[in-house]
């Protein structure tokens, strides 16, 4: 008879109940699907047991693959009788023992729920758990994976660790070669990685199915650690922060770890809500953060229950954020400028390479050094000296002897080098450039008088002015031409050449004492001819360019440019060059450039790319689109290679 209007609008209160308790127990036990975790769990009990050492074995029996954890802790609470109260670990599910330890022996103690045995159903058919009491009796209780019955009976033996012994197995299929030795070390060292050091507890782990053996260590980050708080404080007590930034040998999966006092509950912080942002989506961040407070979902424990606890937790980590961003932010530049000065290093030596292989009439703009000669140099062998090389030192050394005036001056030796200074000049086209040259003996001493000196232009359409030159412009003149003036009408290149003789008629005392003393030990008579006749040359190159590249504000004025990065966001150019600073301003906001970043490779190749741009705008302002897109073939040809 169906219920009365009256009866329906009363009000009904009372106490939820499980329905089918043994359904609620099929969920519980299936929540835990990761059998890795399970021996966590395990291992974890023991931990909690005071355990100082724990022993994991992975074995064959019969066929069959089993799982043994063994520790010398304090073993199972016992009964009225002394033996191990297994009557209610089997009968008070959900009511863990460790629920009611006082807050002394609670110190330490992570379980909480009574349900970690029944995460053995993800590792095998069976759970034996053997222990002993004060009484030496040890006693088994066996658990059955889907089976509703447990069975407590006494053994024989003896346990020498005095703890606890687990054994799960045969295992089944599907976990049979994931829980092999290697990956449960691997695992625990990060499960339990502060668990581990603050506990100081050794965990063994010996596989001989595989014949391997090893001891967990807690796990190292690879990366730099931030420099950012260790400690925030909240209400409910300190996060502990440890972040890293990952390097090339950090795991694939690394990622920023959520712990509860040294036991990982979340391999990825970003499986929360309140973390799915930056910095916490980094990918270039590693490490953990700790909370003791916080409390796990039963089940899984994998999960975090939205208390007070994990709104004081997400308002601590949020203090934090501005922090991490700096930090990662003055770690990008540095990261950025030592993979530019690399870049940049490993850029000019590829074009200095190309460079030197193109005509140096239309590439004019950049000054490329070239290989360091010999200092002066017998007529057919010719090359400008870099900054540092042995002749400037031996300027300086002969500089220097001039300086001090020692009390017995030496008159100079034979030639034996001469040198055109200055080594890189610019002039606008119309404009007249002066040289002198100096002629030195083998000791840097330079020689006054006694050397003749012939000029010309070897390359480029220029044109020597000096009036006492243009008679004996490639002939020998007199003593007095140590300098000329070189001028050009056009853009262009010059190479002007000196070569320096010292001949015998005018031959200092000095060259001509040590030209008849080389000839007397030697024991040839022509010795002394032949050092007199000798002819040492030098050449320079001079750039004739615009106004501004002929003053140093232009292109190359201090060879090679630099360059620097500018974020413009949403702007079409890729590079632009500077004169006035000499460096090459990158678009680092640009979609090509954030494309090239994808590897170290492509982003140096892309940044070569610019830099050959940069050339051919520089050294052909004029020419068609046409002929400069075969320039910028010509020199990517060249350094494609070296990029």
């Amino acid at each position: 008879m169906p219920p009365s209007s009256a009866a329906k609008s009363q009000t009904t209160t009372g106490t939820l109940q499980i329905g089918d308790q043994w359904n609620a127990i099929n969920i519980i036990a299936h929540s835990q699907t990761h059998p890795l975790k399970a021996i966590c769990e395990l291992t974890e009990n023991a931990i909690d047991a005071g355990a100082t050492h724990v022993h994991i074995l992975r074995r064959r029996h019969k066929g069959d693959v089993y799982l043994e954890v063994v520790d010398n802790g304090r073993g199972v609470a016992s009964d009225e009788d002394g033996n191990p109260d297994f009557l209610r670990i089997a009968t008070h599910l959900c009511d863990s023992m460790k629920r009611h330890l006082d807050a002394q022996h609670r110190q330490g103690v992570h379980g909480e729920f009574g349900i970690g045995l029944l995460s053995f159903w993800s590792l095998g058919n069976e759970l034996r758990m053997i222990a002993g009491g004060p009484t030496g009796v040890l006693h088994e209780l066996e658990l059955t994976r889907g089976g509703r019955t447990y069975t407590i009976r006494p053994v024989r033996g003896q346990l020498p660790t005095g703890g606890t012994r687990v054994i799960v197995g045969p295992l089944l299929e599907a976990t049979k070669k994931l829980v092999t030795g290697e990956k449960v070390a691997r695992y625990l060292s990060a499960e339990l990685r502060d668990r581990i050091r603050n506990t100081g507890v050794k965990i063994e782990v010996v596989d001989r199915v595989s014949r391997s053996e090893q001891v967990v260590t807690p796990r190292e980050f690879d990366g730099e650690r931030l420099e950012i708080p260790r400690r925030c404080k909240t209400p409910l007590g300190d996060v502990h922060v440890e972040l890293y930034m990952r390097c090339e040998s950090s795991q694939p999966d690394a990622a920023i770890a959520l712990c509860k006092d040294g036991t990982r509950v979340l391999r990825d912080i970003c499986e929360l809500l309140p973390f799915q942002h930056a910095p916490w989506n980094d990918g270039r961040l590693e490490g953990l953060l700790d909370f003791d407070p916080l409390l796990l979902a039963p089940g899984t424990r994998s999960g975090i229950i939205a208390d007070e606890a994990f709104d004081a937790f997400v308002a601590a980590a949020t203090l934090l954020e501005p922090e991490i961003l700096a930090a990662l932010e003055q770690r990008e530049q540095a990261e950025t400028d030592r993979a530019s000065r690399q870049i940049l290093k490993q850029v000019h030596k590829a074009f200095v390479s190309a460079l030197s292989d193109l005509p140096s009439a239309d590439y004019i703009f950049f000054d490329i050094p070239a290989a360091s000669p010999a200092l002066g140099s017998r007529p057919g062998s010719h090359g400008e000296s870099l900054p540092g090389d042995p002749a400037d030192s031996i300027r300086v050394a002969g500089e220097a002897t001039s300086a001090a005036q020692p009390l017995l001056p030496l008159d100079p030796g034979p030639l034996h080098s001469v040198r055109i200074a200055p080594r890189h000049r610019r002039r606008s086209p119309g404009g007249m450039c002066r040289l002198t040259a100096t002629a030195r003996d083998a000791l840097g001493m330079a020689i006054t008088d006694g050397v003749q000196y012939a000029w010309r232009v070897v390359e480029g359409e220029g044109r020597l002015e000096d009036a006492d030159q243009l008679e004996g412009a490639g002939q020998f003149g007199s003593a007095g031409g140590a300098s000329c003036r070189v001028a050009a009408d056009a853009i262009g290149v010059v190479i002007v050449e000196v070569v320096a003789r010292e001949a015998g008629g005018v031959q200092t005392a000095g060259a001509r004492a040590a030209a008849a003393a080389w000839g007397a030990v030697s024991g040839d008579a022509s010795a002394s001819e032949q050092i007199q006749a000798q002819e040492i040359s030098d050449r320079v190159t001079v750039k004739f360019l615009d106004d501004e590249a002929a003053d140093g504000t232009g292109p190359g004025s201090r060879g090679l440019p630099s360059y620097r990065l500018e974020p413009e966001h949403g702007q079409p150019w890729r590079s632009r060059y500077d004169a006035q600073a000499n460096e090459i301003i990158i678009n680092s906001a640009h979609r090509d450039f954030l494309a090239s970043k994808s590897s170290v490779g492509k982003h140096r190749r892309y940044i070569g790319k610019l830099y050959a741009k940069e050339v051919v705008l520089s050294n052909f302002p004029h020419e068609s689109p046409a002929q400069a897109l075969e320039r910028l073939i010509e020199v990517t040809l060249r350094t494609e290679d070296a990029l």
